[in-house]
């Protein structure tokens, strides 16, 4: 699964070198950046748009945009927020069936939520320590995700896709976040192919299990 993630990055212009378009001023005054993002934050992501929304244009007139999304999708049908259920995660393995996810997968809602990396706890003498899985220092990666728009008093929601863990991620977890090095097959295509299989983690400190804490010292090898 993936529940805590970090997305802090120095500059705007580190966003613009991969999606071509900075993360917008009005985006960036609503959303969370830093290194302990929880469900239900407001995060930024980059969506492949289904009405004209503005933003930058592919080549075969796709539209994409920068969006302020709450991480935990609201089903298209609820008529509230609500934390009854989690939906910060999705399972590939039903898109297609569970009602919270099918309508943003079959209308091709594709977003990606850039990250540094994510942390996972393990359990070692019946004592949860938290790991923080990433590419490498500095790189960033890509979770996969779906979206739904905003409507009425509904706000921008989005979810992150998971996966069964291949062999190099079971050891630290069963399931393992959708992720790429790059942010277009995904929302081009809706193909997994090219999904990063491993993402090298490191014990860190626990004080991450604190959502008010902040800082780079939490994504540090304790």
């Amino acid at each position: 699964m993936c529940g805590r993630f970090a997305n802090q990055f120095e500059d705007k212009e580190a966003w613009e070198s991969f999606f071509g378009e900075g993360l917008p001023d009005d985006v960036l005054e609503e959303v969370r950046i830093g290194y302990n993002i929880c469900p239900t934050q407001i995060i930024p992501i980059f969506c492949k748009s289904t009405v004209d929304g503005g933003g930058s244009e592919s080549e075969d007139g796709t539209l994409y945009s920068w969006h302020a999304s709450r991480w935990s999708i609201v089903a298209p049908w609820a008529t509230e927020v609500s934390t009854k259920y989690a939906t910060f995660n999705a399972r590939s393995e039903t898109l297609q069936e569970k009602a919270s996810y099918k309508h943003a997968f079959n209308k091709g809602q594709r977003c990606i939520i850039p990250a540094l990396g994510y942390y996972e706890w393990k359990s070692i003498n019946d004592e949860k320590q938290p790991y923080f899985a990433q590419r490498g220092l500095s790189e960033p990666l890509f979770f996969g995700g779906l979206y739904e728009p905003a409507r009425d008093d509904i706000p921008h929601s989005c979810t992150i896709i998971t996966l069964p863990a291949t062999n190099a991620m079971k050891p630290l977890h069963h399931r393992m976040p959708l992720m790429f090095a790059e942010p277009n097959s995904w929302l081009e295509t809706g193909s997994f192919d090219g999904r990063l299989i491993r993402a090298p983690w490191h014990e860190v400190s626990k004080t991450v299990n604190n959502p008010r804490n902040q800082g780079a010292e939490l994504i540090e090898k304790s």
